[in-house]
């Protein structure tokens, strides 16, 4: 009888897998080979930013919100295994906040001792653009302005490292 409830558990969970995966890929707006939309990008500091002046540059953009677990224990690799790894290098970090107040992620990056810029996009219209749900969902855009892939969620074990070294491949 434990048998059949164990197996039943994993036919069950493996159920639930399948769909979120398909959830995942059917909230993906933009994915592999697609061009990043022309928008431009309002920064934390005030500045702008478009995704047309990063062409030539391998760019991780990264949607995340302060509220958000996995959000922040992302965030918080980003310095070392990101900025630090590719510094010299055509790359650019660009994380979108999606929280609606921007004095919110300031005093979240004051907080946190966080240094490097971030945008911000209170009305999700950028995020809009790439998903329809889910956070932090990272993005990689080669070279020529087109999505090389994307990873939804965060995985400390593999899937982080995995996106890196996609990166380094990139450059």
């Amino acid at each position: 009888m434990k048998k059949f409830f164990a197996v039943i558990g994993v036919l069950l969970a493996s159920a639930a897998m399948c769909f979120a995966q398909g959830d995942i890929e059917k909230s993906t707006l933009i994915k592999d080979g697609d061009a990043v939309p022309a928008v431009s990008i309002q920064m934390l500091d005030g500045s702008s930013l478009t995704f047309e002046a990063l062409e030539g540059k391998v760019v991780l953009v990264n949607f995340w919100a302060t509220w958000c677990p996995p959000c922040r224990k992302e965030f918080a690799r980003l310095q070392k295994d990101v900025i630090d790894r590719f510094a010299g290098k055509d790359f650019v970090l660009l994380p979108i906040s999606i929280d609606d107040d921007p004095d919110t992620v300031r005093k979240f990056m004051e907080r946190n001792g966080y240094d490097f810029p971030v945008a911000v996009d209170p009305g999700r219209k950028i995020y809009s653009l790439f998903a329809e749900k889910y956070v932090p969902r990272n993005f990689v855009i080669g070279k020529d302005g087109k999505v090389a892939f994307y990873v939804v969620g965060y995985d400390e074990n593999g899937e982080f490292d995995e996106m890196v070294d996609r990166i380094e491949k990139l450059l």
